[in-house]
């Protein structure tokens, strides 16, 4: 019974959230449907378990993208993203485990990785790590990522910058959006970000249900929210968890 109750409870709570963020018709809907229950961790459980044997031999001062892998394994399988060629974008690399885990998933895949390697504002506080952590960071990276040099681009800086000097559109087939979490930098990644995704590619946002400003409006949701609601009719909503993936269905130029 008090399991029951606290499943409600966080049910209750993140459905607070998205009223609070604004989530368009189509996310209320997936939120309440089998999507945001389909969760094939079973099915993945050996894959899962030979990551986190091959993680060991990473440099790494924490982990906040293995509790993913499930949900990325069945996306991977069902779009068939290991026999194709694939042009990928990652905007927040961190220490690469990501990074590494899509290259090595996805044979055929060339990835561009774009952070300052500075950490954000959860992370320059220390609340989620220390200074001498933070240090570190990009040495880990590329220590982590020297066995892919051959098909990782590196690009240190902003993603504001990045998008300035580079203006490629439907140019990506996967992009992975985990940079800056504050809803004024999100908004730009999203639109950015969907502008560079071909027709039929996909795209996974990080933290959806992620709190750290006090203002509900602050945080990652709120812009994804923003975004997908401007973009309605564009996309099809494919996960709802504590990430989002959606794959891109329509250009605005291809209307």
């Amino acid at each position: 019974m008090i399991k029951i109750l606290k499943k409600f409870y966080s049910l209750f709570s993140q459905f607070v959230y998205l009223a609070q963020t604004y989530a368009p018709i189509n996310v209320l809907y997936c939120f309440f449907s089998k999507i945001k229950h389909r969760r094939p961790h079973s099915k993945y459980q050996q894959q899962l378990r030979d990551f986190e044997k091959t993680k060991l031999n990473l440099k790494l001062s924490n982990d906040w993208f293995s509790q993913n892998i499930p949900n990325w394994l069945s996306v991977i399988d069902e779009y068939g993203l290991r026999s194709i060629d694939i042009k990928a974008l990652e905007i927040g690399s961190w220490e690469g485990l990501s990074s590494f885990f899509i290259l090595s998933e996805m044979p055929n895949a060339e990835l561009t990785c774009v952070d300052t390697w500075e950490g954000a504002d959860e992370h320059k506080d220390g609340s989620t790590v220390s200074n001498k952590v933070l240090s570190q960071i990009e040495q880990n990276f590329d220590n982590n990522m020297s066995k892919f040099s051959s098909r990782l681009t590196k690009y240190k800086g902003t993603s504001f910058s990045f998008f300035s000097k580079n203006n490629l559109r439907c140019h990506y087939d996967f992009i992975y959006v985990d940079g800056s979490h504050h809803i004024d930098d999100v908004i730009i990644d999203a639109l950015k970000c969907f502008e560079m995704l071909k027709v039929g590619g996909i795209m996974v946002f990080d933290d959806y249900f992620w709190k750290y400003y006090q203002r509900a409006i602050d945080n990652p949701a709120a812009a994804i929210n923003l975004f997908l609601s401007a973009k309605l009719g564009h996309y099809k909503i494919i996960r709802l968890n504590y990430q989002i993936i959606i794959i891109k269905t329509k250009d605005r130029y291809s209307q």
